[in-house]
């Protein structure tokens, strides 16, 4: 069909974008009971300090994540929670998006406030600046949930405590200078005190806040404010912990 003589078109604007919002990489294919097996293995953890255990975490988790802090964030997180992200972690647009997405964690930018602090160990804040609970309520703490995957520390210590068979041996290559003693100061604090989840590609072990720690070799106070290494005339059990990471 033409135009009608003298008749002029209207002018023609471009159509502006629209932005198409990026949905986040999918969670746990089976979200209920994936999300029952990585909580029972942080339970597991948490119950048997220092020994290791799998996590099976999403497919296609952001790369900040992994499958293991994935799994764990995934496991443990939800709108209730206040989370910190420290170092990479916390510039990464994705990871975040993606947290938000999943677990509907509130994001803080002080560690003080967080119920969960998820970081690499040169991003961990002091143990003490966190939030320790109180004597009467002291599951109002924080969980640190330290990234250790690629780490490579010549640390170890010998772990004594509730849940520990006799004396654990732990490799811990995510130990940054002064943990012991931040440690040994976390556990003088009992029942208030932070508990430490280490988590790796594809493994979760943990450090409660009952677990005393001493570094191999040094022959000091261990990180519960006993002294030495050894258990003299007695029978314990010894086994050593590595964490896949």
């Amino acid at each position: 069909m033409t135009p009608a003589a003298g008749f002029v078109p209207a002018p023609t604007s471009p159509v502006p974008a629209v932005a198409v919002p990026v949905i986040p990489a999918p969670g746990f294919a089976d979200p209920t009971r994936d999300a029952q097996r990585a909580f029972r293995a942080v339970l597991d953890a948490l119950a048997h300090p220092t020994r290791s255990y799998p996590l099976a975490g999403p497919a296609e988790p952001p790369a900040a994540l992994g499958q293991g802090l994935a799994a764990v964030a995934l496991a443990l997180l939800d709108e209730d929670c206040a989370v910190w992200l420290g170092g990479g972690l916390g510039r990464d647009a994705e990871a975040a998006a993606w947290l938000a997405f999943h677990t509907g964690a509130r994001r803080t930018d002080d560690p003080a406030s967080a119920g969960f602090v998820i970081t690499g160990p040169d991003a961990l804040p002091p143990l003490a600046s966190l939030a320790l609970g109180t004597d009467e309520a002291p599951h109002l703490s924080a969980t640190v949930v330290l990234d250790v995957r690629g780490c490579a520390g010549p640390a170890r210590f010998t772990a004594r405590g509730p849940g520990v068979d006799g004396v654990a041996t732990l490799a811990a290559p995510w130990a940054t200078a002064g943990f012991a003693d931040a440690w040994r100061r976390n556990a003088e604090l009992f029942p208030r005190g932070v508990d430490l989840l280490l988590v790796g590609s594809g493994a979760v072990a943990a450090l409660p806040r009952t677990t005393r720690l001493t570094a191999v070799g040094t022959g000091t106070a261990d990180a519960a404010g006993t002294a030495g290494t050894g258990n003299a005339g007695t029978n314990t059990a010894e086994t050593d912990a590595e964490l896949e990471v």
